[in-house]
């Protein structure tokens, strides 16, 4: 099947609208797919901001777009004009760097040494609790946006490993780049208690 003229022009126009655009199913802020979720954490850690088309609002660039790239699966990320691959590929490009190189963004080194996190003893409860219900590893994620991230899952191989009171933590380069001096405690609010993070970095970069 040939890409017609009009739609190969109108998905190179999305292509060339901004340095890093990612073609997808869903928002960042809701991915309607987990491959889509993948890639939108991927790119949450190196940047604050990226174009993303959601394929799932126009049928004809759903499709078009896998003539355009020659690539038959959703989502596909496109840096600088440049295709660059889907899911697994862009996975592979952040653990090895190359995503870093093709964003022109230094990687920051996976070390551990002098990373310090601090957590109140009510903290460390609430979480040793949930990881013991969950029975899996506890992720701390800070987005390019100083955004903090609490969770559990599997380990992925090349996080580095944090002693934080009794508990470990696994963060990817990027969150380390950031986390260094942050802070977990318990606040009260109107509707409960709550985490919360303080990231020494997030007032460094404003």
């Amino acid at each position: 099947m040939s890409l017609d003229s009009e739609l190969e022009s109108r998905i190179q126009g999305i292509v060339s609208s901004a340095p890093c655009v990612l073609f997808m199913k869903g928002s960042p802020a809701a991915p309607q797919c987990g491959f889509s979720a993948q890639v939108v954490q991927v790119l949450n850690r190196v940047l604050p901001e990226y174009e993303t088309f959601d394929v799932l609002s126009d049928g004809e660039v759903r499709e078009g777009v896998k003539e355009f790239s020659d690539w038959p699966t959703i989502p596909q990320l496109y840096v600088g004009g440049e295709f660059l691959g889907g899911c697994d590929i862009v996975k592979e490009m952040y653990d090895s760097g190359e995503l870093h190189d093709a964003l022109g963004m230094e990687r920051p080194p996976l070390a551990a040494d002098d990373l310090e996190i601090s957590i109140s003893a009510d903290a460390e409860q609430i979480l040793r609790n949930a990881q013991q219900q969950q029975q899996a590893e506890l992720h701390f994620g800070i987005d390019a946006k100083f955004q903090p991230f609490l969770g559990f899952g599997p380990a992925a191989g090349s996080e580095v490993r944090v002693p934080v009171g009794d508990l470990f933590f696994l963060l990817d380069r990027d969150s380390a780049g950031r986390a260094r001096g942050a802070s977990i405690t318990v606040v009260d609010t109107e509707h409960g208690q709550r985490l919360d993070v303080d990231i020494p970095a997030s007032r460094a970069t404003a």
